[in-house]
């Protein structure tokens, strides 16, 4: 790790300030001294301890890092530059991921914007035009992210963040209940189906929903629409948006959305009461059997049970077996707020921000996070999921390409509608797709 430069400048800004630049220039320039300028020297001398016991550079991050291994490498993080950098001090801020966009735009907007924060695609695009995100293309180690990491955090050539990590989509299972009634990793729709009736049949809630929480919702019809609808279809998003292709006229996102629905009976007893803290908890303890979301599950279910003996395998979205597809994506973007006023703030920030995007950082999220990180490092995993995902590969695998998707607003738009259609004793998608163009329309 590098130690900052912020040091030397705040002890040469404080020489400076005792000595004076122009009468130093001038004594060097004649090989005279002048009595000032000796007593501000003693002075200097005498004080000269006094950088270190100035008042540090302070920032903020802030982030909505819930699971305990996350929390456990930002502290780890903190502390590890800090001890390096004395003068510097990184405040941490932690939100929940359903208040964090708000409260990022609300500090924003009052002048109490934190100087490192990520963002999710919704509102890259939006804060970089704004000029809220630093220029990090030449930052230190950005070499050691892959392409498509990289290409993710770019606009017009110029990278604006980075994703630190990457995130895979799909089914996590605990091994003992399935070996326990014979079950095996299901490849198909019907197989799936099969695999639920059995489960339910025994007692054990099937899929641990967690529909209480809007944005859970997502990473179940992901797994769907990505698969489904964007992997042979990049401008998906934007033609929804535009409403180029209405839902209504869109028969993939039809059969998708009905596939959703057909897996009620399945979610437990009361999936809509139902968090994602109680689902990680009902799959750690073996009260159910599956649940699907992004791979930070991994760290959140293990933290829950480090025993849980935990799998991973892509949601199968046909009764082709090469519908049963692995969806990986880059994670959000860790940026660097640009508009701060204070150059002394804004280079403490950087400096952070690149031990944070390290190798060494990267390494100790893996071990210790249990999570997939976009810097190529030379630790492997121990943790039987993260291998199994890892093990998709060709046609098995779908890394989202960088593309543009709903804001903020559309997003919310769908998942709300679809939580309110979920939630009745029938589903009609018909309705649910033309109340879908209804305020979508509203939205232009």
């Amino acid at each position: 790790m590098k130690k900052t430069s912020i040091c030397v400048l705040l002890a040469l800004g404080l020489v400076m300030a005792a000595t004076g630049c122009g009468n130093t220039t001038a004594n060097k320039a004649t090989g005279q001294t002048n009595p000032e300028t000796e007593k501000q020297s003693i002075e200097q001398k005498e004080t000269s301890g006094q950088a270190e016991s100035a008042e540090p550079v302070t920032f903020t991050w802030m982030h909505h890092l819930q699971e305990e291994g996350k929390q456990e490498w930002v502290n780890w993080l903190v502390e590890s530059y800090q001890e390096a950098n004395p003068n510097i001090k990184v405040n941490v801020e932690l939100l929940p991921s359903d208040q964090y966009n708000t409260m990022l735009k609300t500090k924003i907007a009052s002048g109490d914007a934190p100087m490192i924060f990520d963002l999710g695609n919704q509102l890259f695009t939006e804060f970089v035009d704004s000029g809220y995100c630093a220029d990090v293309t030449d930052m230190e180690g950005m070499d050691n992210y892959d392409k498509t990491t990289v290409e993710r955090s770019s606009v017009d050539g110029k990278v604006y963040g980075v994703c630190f990590d990457k995130n895979a989509y799909c089914t996590f299972y605990n091994k003992d209940v399935f070996e326990k009634y014979g079950l095996e990793v299901p490849s198909t729709v019907t197989e799936l189906q099969e695999v639920c009736k059995v489960l339910l049949e025994n007692g054990v809630t099937p899929i641990a929903a967690p529909f209480s929480e809007l944005w859970c919702l997502r990473y179940y019809d992901m797994v769907l629409t990505d698969v489904q609808c964007c992997r042979d279809n990049i401008d998906w998003f934007t033609q929804k948006m535009s409403m180029e292709i209405p839902f209504s006229e869109d028969q993939e996102f039809k059969d998708c959305a009905e596939w959703f629905y057909s897996l009620k009976p399945y979610w437990g007893d009361d999936p809509f009461g139902t968090s994602w803290n109680d689902a990680m908890n009902m799959v750690a303890t073996g009260k159910a059997a599956m649940t699907v979301n992004g791979s930070w599950a991994v760290d959140g279910i293990m933290s829950l049970n480090p025993d849980v003996n935990l799998g991973a395998f892509a949601w199968p979205t046909s009764d082709e077996e090469s519908g049963s597809v692995m969806v990986v994506k880059p994670g959000s973007s860790y940026c660097v707020y640009n508009n701060t006023e204070d150059p002394e703030v804004l280079a403490a920030a950087k400096d952070f921000f690149t031990y944070l995007c390290s190798k060494e950082s990267a390494e100790y999220f893996a071990e210790h996070a249990h999570g997939l990180v976009g810097c190529q490092i030379d630790n492997t995993s121990d943790i039987t999921a993260l291998n199994e995902i890892n093990a998709y590969q060709g046609d098995s695998l779908y890394v989202e390409p960088n593309m543009e998707v709903f804001t903020t607003e559309a997003q919310n738009t769908v998942f709300e509608t679809l939580q309110a259609y979920a939630m009745k004793n029938s589903f009609d998608v018909d309705a649910f797709c033309a109340e879908l163009d209804k305020k979508f329309a509203a939205l232009q």
